[in-house]
C-alpha cells in the first residue's frame, strides 16, 4: 500500500533505526516497500540489501532524491523519510485513519518534540498519493506539503 521514500545520509544507525519503526508496518502489509535514495554516502548498499530495501542512486539535493525516490515507487501511497527525526511509536495509527478517511488528500506526519509539544513539532515527512506526485520540479518535503496544501496530521 505504502512505498516508503528514505533519503539516505551518513547516519547509518539513524537509517537503521528508522527502518526498524517501519518493520511492524510492513509485516502488517501497511509498508509495501522501502526506496533507500542515496549519493555515494558509505555503507548505504549494505543497510539496504540487509534490509530488503531497493536502493536508488542519484546525486543532488534533497528534492531530487525525493523525485528520484517517488518516481522508483510502486505503492498507491508515498511517505517520503528521512534517517531523522525517527518515527515514534505510535505513528501508524495516524497514518492508517487518514488512509481510510482522507478523501486521498496529502498530509504532512507531525510528531511533537520537547517540552513545547505543539509549537516544537517536527514533520516526519510527507504522505501523498503516487499518482499526485508533482511532475513540475522536484520538491523538498515543506514545498511538497505546501504545494499540495497537506494536512497535518499528529501523533
Amino acid at each position: 500500500m505504502i512505498s516508503v521514500v528514505l533519503i539516505a545520509s551518513e547516519d547509518l544507525p539513524g537509517l537503521a533505526a528508522q527502518m526498524a519503526m517501519l518493520v511492524p508496518a510492513a509485516v502488517d502489509g501497511l509498508v509495501k516497500e522501502v526506496v533507500l535514495v542515496a549519493g555515494d554516502e558509505p555503507g548505504v548498499a549494505v543497510l539496504a540489501e540487509d534490509s530488503g530495501a531497493r536502493l536508488v542512486r542519484v546525486e543532488g539535493d534533497t528534492a531530487d532524491r525525493l523525485a528520484a525516490g517517488a518516481a522508483a515507487a510502486r505503492g498507491d501511497w508515498i511517505l517520503t523519510l528521512r534517517a531523522a527525526p525517527v518515527l515514534r511509536e505510535g505513528w501508524r495509527e495516524p497514518v492508517e485513519r487518514h488512509l481510510a478517511g482522507g478523501a486521498g488528500g496529502a498530509a504532512s506526519l507531525v510528531a511533537p518534540s520537547g517540552l513545547l509539544g505543539r509549537l516544537a513539532s517536527k514533520m516526519h515527512g510527507v504522505l501523498l498519493r503516487r499518482l499526485d506526485w508533482p511532475a513540475a520540479g522536484a520538491l523538498d518535503e515543506k514545498a511538497l506539503a505546501k504545494a499540495l496544501k497537506a494536512k497535518a496530521i499528529r501523533y
